[in-house]
């Protein structure tokens, strides 16, 4: 009987910025090893391999038909994430790419699709709903905490924008870069914890605008909608102000706001911290009748490790992933409703 297999072999794809993040968790991971690496750049390819240790690829198609690796890692620009998904499942890889899923609901459909028929795994990194506060919220709410929910606000906000250069793929707002802006960027993680903690969402009314920096995409956005449950909510995201990541639940009987207050720093600075990021969170729950909020301790953890083995667990076991295709269809779902309403002064329903 042959050995039962206890780790898994993955090429990751697309080494930017947040590659570091992804590629150091592997690096982390007992269950995962880093066999080769891909970018577009040679400069890229052969620093990643030098650092983790690994073999570089000369194309995408050379990763993907390697058959000594059994998943594939996708830190890619948005509009690549169908192609790859598919050439990858087709050669019966499974996938991890990080959100958004796609940038667009055809794309993402398809995504869907070929996995499912190949029969792989795809998880989609949404990271941001295994924060310790995101988890603790929807733990306090479940158990009736704060009574019924009744509305939602939310914020993800940073000085990005200001970062963007001609070269990014986030320069461009159109479907082949970054439509919406600080919306697909960001907001797209408030989406998801909004779907993982109140269900899904109906209907959405946005306005967007581009007040100051550069690149010509969207620098501030907002957003309201309603919940399938009938709970309203707000969506907010700014790429030109100093970075704030909050959310402030409203129930019958108490309030919750978390807030999480990391350093403000450049962007490649400030992922450094991502592991770290739960030491930087508070949870503060308002009771009716009470004169001052409690805070709720939480346990830290390390959410970018967590996902990253459960990605390896999804490949060795079978398990399916919790941010799996659909999840992330649906984080999408919001941000190309909002879109579609902010461009035509309408209400827009959801795709999925």
């Amino acid at each position: 009987m042959a050995k039962k297999k206890d780790i898994a072999r993955v090429g990751l794809s697309g080494l930017g910025s947040f590659s570091v993040i992804i590629g150091d968790a592997v690096k982390r991971s007992r269950k995962l090893e880093l066999v080769t690496c891909f970018d577009v750049l040679p400069e890229k390819r052969a620093a990643a391999a030098e650092k983790y240790g690994c073999t570089e690829e000369k194309s995408f198609a050379d990763m993907v038909n390697r058959d000594d690796l059994d998943g594939i890692l996708l830190v890619t620009p948005n509009s690549l994430h169908c192609e790859q998904t598919e050439m990858a499942a087709k050669c019966g890889k499974h996938v991890y790419v990080e959100k958004p899923i796609a940038n667009t609901i055809p794309d993402a459909k398809r995504m869907i699709e070929v996995c499912e028929k190949a029969g792989v795994t795809l998880m989609v990194g949404h990271m941001m709903r295994r924060y310790a506060g995101n988890r603790k919220i929807k733990e306090l709410i479940d158990g009736g905490a704060i009574g019924k929910p009744v509305l939602v606000e939310a914020n993800l906000s940073s000085g990005q924008g200001w970062e963007l250069t001609p070269d990014q793929f986030r320069w461009r707002g159109d479907d082949s870069g970054c439509p919406g802006g600080a919306l697909m960027t960001m907001g797209v993680h408030q989406a998801d914890n909004l779907n993982y903690i109140f269900g899904p969402v109906k209907t959405a009314y946005a306005f967007f605008n581009k007040l100051y920096i550069p690149a010509p995409v969207e620098d501030v956005t907002t957003t309201i909608f309603i919940f399938a449950s009938g709970i309203l909510g707000y969506l907010g995201c700014s790429f030109a102000t100093p970075r704030t990541n909050w959310m402030y639940v409203y129930g019958t009987e108490a309030n919750l706001l978390r807030t999480i207050s990391r350093p403000d720093r450049p962007f490649n600075e400030y992922l450094k911290r991502g592991p770290s990021v739960d030491h930087f969170t508070r949870l503060e729950l308002f009771e009716k009748g009470k004169d001052a909020p409690r805070e709720i301790p939480m346990v830290a953890g390390d959410p970018i490790q967590e996902e990253i083995d459960e990605f390896a667990d999804c490949i060795l076991t079978g398990k399916k992933p919790e941010t799996d295709g659909l999840a992330g269809l649906k984080a999408l779902a919001l941000i190309r409703a909002s879109i579609q309403s902010a461009r035509n002064g309408k209400p827009a329903a959801l795709e999925v």
